[in-house]
Order: structure tokens, then C-alpha cells, then sequence
């Protein structure tokens, strides 16, 4: 049961209540909710995903993408892709340091409003030990030792590690130099072309509907594990139309700014369902409606359901959050 607004009085409740017996499935009257019917041995089996969604239709269909035969997961045991969770490695050994400093090594820190705007990986600090050794002890290519272990962890793919739904822009980006991330994970394993397709598929409707099943703590501001983020279904990049389809998508659209997932349809977000739709043989109707579906979903556009403001929202976005 979704509720669209809460009761304010006794009287509200009584209504509510008799609304709810009224109604089996479907929407109640007086704009309450939506009751929706979910298969019982989901629940049984720990799937609660209904209740991450306002309507029922995306709740279906990021268990449908989850489970679609025609993607696998991200990480499977025998593959060779890794998801790394670099950002406490980072914040416990490391430090910020201004470019250039000896030892140190750019990094993507940001994920709000004003971190990463476009789909191409943009680092936005500079870290370095925070306990620096000899000069005899560096190696040759002015790295420090202690941070050889974290550095082979880095990617040319990186998922956020946790976001606001309403002010961030991407779940993914990517990029031809690997990086390693605070508030970004990581995936090592993939060349830059396999990593730009991915990149494009998971910022796609149905790669942001499966990250979107694990919200972690909260809906407004979700963190997601990397384990959670090796379960997520990817196409087969190792086919050469999926992988080319996807990746010259990636770099046509590399230097497009992205706007915020509250500001609801654009021409990007329109390109990279279209790439996967033509890539995987889907129907782009059916993504173009979910699309404008998760576009109308209250943590995503940062208002309630059917509430639509004229004024410009004010940026609420806590991207400086550490998470993992």
C-alpha cells in the first residue's frame, strides 16, 4: 500500500480506513494511495522491493531487469570483473593534497548537483598518505608504496556508492585513464570501451531501476554496498553490437551536461535508452514509459507524487556524505 498523502485528523483516518476496505487493488479513492498485490514467496524469499516504489509498474520492472535472461550479473564468481569499495581504504589512510604533490593521485569525490555532470569520469580531488614515507621508499613512477594496494583497485567504470535521488546526475561513469573513488566504486576488469557500454547501460533506465532496488538505509539519500552493486544484470559486453552500440552512445554523449534526476526527461537520458533498447533488441516504447514513470517517482523528483511546482526547487543535496 502506497500512500499519496497522509491522513491530518481522526476524521482523515476514518476515511482512509474506509477507502483501504473498499479497495482490493488498485487506487483508492479520494487520491490516498495504490494497493498493489506482490507474489507472496518473494516476500517470503526477502524481496520488499514494492515498498521502495510509488508505483507498482517500476516495482515490477526492475524485478523483471534483475531477473531478465537476456543480462547477467555484474559479478559472478568465475568472471572477471570486480566491484571495489575504495572509499573507506581512502578516508582512513589517505588524505586531500593539492595536484602535483609528490605521491598523491586523482580521485572522483563528488556526486551531487555540482560533482560529476557528465557520463565521462571527472576527478575532482587529489589524495595522497596521509603518513608519508622516504623518498628513497617511492617508486619510480612517484606513487608511494602504501598506495600501490589501492590504485590497482582502480577502474575505468566507477557506480556511486550513494546519492540524492532528487539533485544527483549519474549512476555511472566512465572513462579511458581508471580512477579509484570516495562515494564511487570502482569496477576493474574492463577494458575503456566495455566500461563506456556499461557505463551508458546502468545510467539507462534499466540499469537505474536494479541499482535502485537496494536503497540501504533511506529512499531520498540511498547507499549501496559493493556486493549489492555486483548483483546488477549487464548485457553480455562481449558481444561486439551490444558493446559498439553502446559505447559510441557513450561518446556521443560524453560531454553533455546531465541534469538532475529531479528535472525529469532530456535528451541524454532519451539517447542512452534508445542505445539500450537498440542494442539488446527491447521495445523503446516500453523504456520511454518507464522512463517517464521513474521520472514522476517522488524520491526522484524530490516532490510528492502529483505535485508539480512552477518555481525552481531549491538544491537540498547532501553530496559530501561519506558513504559506501
Amino acid at each position: 500500500m502506497n500512500l499519496d498523502r497522509m491522513p491530518l485528523d481522526e476524521s482523515e483516518v476514518a476515511d482512509f480506513h474506509q477507502c483501504l476496505l473498499n479497495c482490493e487493488q488498485g487506487l483508492m479513492t479520494n487520491g490516498w494511495g495504490e494497493v498493489t498485490q506482490w507474489p507472496a514467496e518473494r516476500m517470503v524469499a526477502g524481496d520488499w522491493t514494492p515498498a521502495i516504489w510509488r508505483s507498482p509498474e517500476l516495482a515490477q520492472a526492475a524485478w523483471e531487469f534483475a531477473n531478465h535472461p537476456d543480462l547477467q550479473e555484474l559479478e559472478s564468481p568465475a568472471g572477471r570483473l570486480r566491484v571495489h569499495a575504495t572509499g573507506r581504504q581512502l578516508r582512513g589512510s589517505f588524505e586531500r593534497a593539492v595536484a602535483g604533490a609528490p605521491g598523491s593521485f586523482p580521485i572522483l569525490k563528488s556526486k551531487g548537483a555540482e560533482g560529476q555532470t557528465t557520463i565521462r569520469s571527472t576527478p575532482d580531488e587529489h589524495w595522497v598518505l596521509k603518513k608519508r614515507q622516504d623518498e628513497v621508499c617511492r617508486l619510480t613512477d612517484s606513487v608511494y608504496p602504501g598506495a600501490r594496494q589501492i590504485l590497482q583497485k582502480a577502474g575505468h567504470l566507477l557506480i556511486t556508492a550513494g546519492q540524492n535521488n532528487s539533485s544527483a546526475r549519474l549512476a555511472a561513469t566512465a572513462s579511458d585513464e581508471r580512477y579509484v573513488g570516495n562515494g564511487w566504486m570502482p569496477i576493474t576488469g574492463l577494458s575503456p570501451a566495455e566500461a563506456k557500454a556499461l557505463a551508458v547501460f546502468i545510467n539507462s533506465t534499466a540499469g537505474r531501476l536494479q541499482l535502485m532496488q537496494n536503497p540501504g538505509k533511506t529512499l531520498a539519500f540511498p547507499t549501496y554496498s559493493a556486493k549489492e552493486a555486483g548483483n546488477i544484470g549487464i548485457p553480455d559486453i562481449s558481444d561486439c553490437q551490444i558493446q559498439s552500440t553502446l559505447a559510441e552512445c557513450w561518446e556521443s554523449t560524453r560531454s553533455m551536461e546531465v541534469p538532475q534526476f529531479r528535472d525529469g526527461e532530456c535528451q541524454v537520458r532519451v539517447l542512452w535508452d534508445n542505445a539500450v533498447a537498440e542494442a539488446m533488441n527491447w521495445d523503446s516504447e516500453e523504456m520511454a514509459y518507464l522512463r517517464q514513470l521513474l521520472h514522476k517517482e517522488p524520491h526522484v523528483r524530490g516532490l510528492g507524487y502529483g505535485q508539480y511546482a512552477d518555481e525552481p526547487e531549491e538544491d537540498d543535496d547532501a553530496s559530501d556524505e561519506n558513504v559506501e
